[in-house]
């Protein structure tokens, strides 16, 4: 962990290893900090009696050690085993264990492969496309992809070609649209796969890819009207008169300068955001 983490409980001398992360923690703290931070990676694997013995032993809390152990003797819901260890130290605020209780609560009934899905999905939300795309591929390539319906298996595929998308990775992405619309036949994804081999101003692909799936006439205009108004947007079309400025017109050239510099030095920030872990 690189972030500095307060203990006012005791630290142990042994930590407790968390198979799941491959991470030491060293406190109750620790615990938490992981599990706040890692909420779509928690299974019953962490309701283990060796976790509450390294909590009596080497923590030195027989009290909530003893808590947790007939937690996990009464097979009881994964929040609430969380729910004893974050309000046991004060690491987390009320508001944080109540939010963190009820993600719990949504997926603790789900599959390995489903709580994969939905951490990458929230990592997508939260614009962190590159974590995303890592979620997406190790989900595709794990085992437990094995047991998924094919539908399933075919959003992660859309969703891994959104995530390319945004990054201008457009031949990755179609890649992706291809994989996703095999599996789960939604028009969306097919109205993405030919999104991103227009927008890769791709025509041959994308010539291929209508005659592949015989896309109707209508649905081909509707993907090409979509591009040219996303295309049309007012900040794109600023920016392109900017450059025709800078280009043909001496006189407005210094101002042009400034005037693209910023809007491409704001394309730069918001690109570098998307691409930070």
């Amino acid at each position: 962990m690189s972030t500095l983490i307060y203990c006012k409980n005791a630290l142990s001398a042994t930590p407790y290893y968390i198979e799941e992360a491959a991470l030491n923690v060293y406190s109750l703290e620790e615990l938490s900090y992981y599990i706040l931070n890692n909420v779509y990676l928690l299974s019953s694997k962490l309701m283990s009696p060796e976790l509450c013995n390294w909590v009596g032993r080497e923590l030195k809390e027989p009290k909530l050690a003893s808590e947790l152990q007939g937690l996990v003797q009464n097979n009881a819901p994964l929040h609430i085993f969380v729910g004893h260890i974050l309000g046991s130290n004060g690491y987390a605020s009320n508001k944080e264990i109540k939010d963190i209780l009820a993600i719990i609560a949504t997926f603790e009934n789900k599959s390995e492969a489903e709580r994969k899905k939905l951490r990458a999905d929230r990592l997508m939300a939260k614009d962190k496309l590159v974590d995303a795309i890592y979620e997406y591929e190790t989900l595709l390539a794990d085992d437990v992809a094995k047991n998924m319906p094919k539908v399933v298996e075919g959003d992660v595929y859309h969703n891994l070609g959104c995530a390319f998308s945004r990054l201008f990775f457009f031949k990755e992405a179609m890649q992706c649209f291809d994989e996703a619309y095999k599996r789960n036949q939604k028009k969306q994804s097919l109205y993405c796969l030919l999104y991103a081999a227009r927008c890769a101003k791709d025509k041959l692909s994308f010539d291929q890819y209508v005659t592949k799936y015989l896309v109707t006439k209508e649905d081909v205009d509707q993907v090409l009207s979509a591009v040219s108004t996303a295309t049309a947007n007012e900040n794109i079309l600023e920016f392109d008169h900017a450059i025709n400025e800078l280009i043909n017109d001496d006189y407005k050239r210094e101002g042009t300068v400034n005037a693209v510099s910023s809007v491409v030095n704001n394309w730069k920030d918001e690109y570098i955001k998307y691409c930070k872990i």
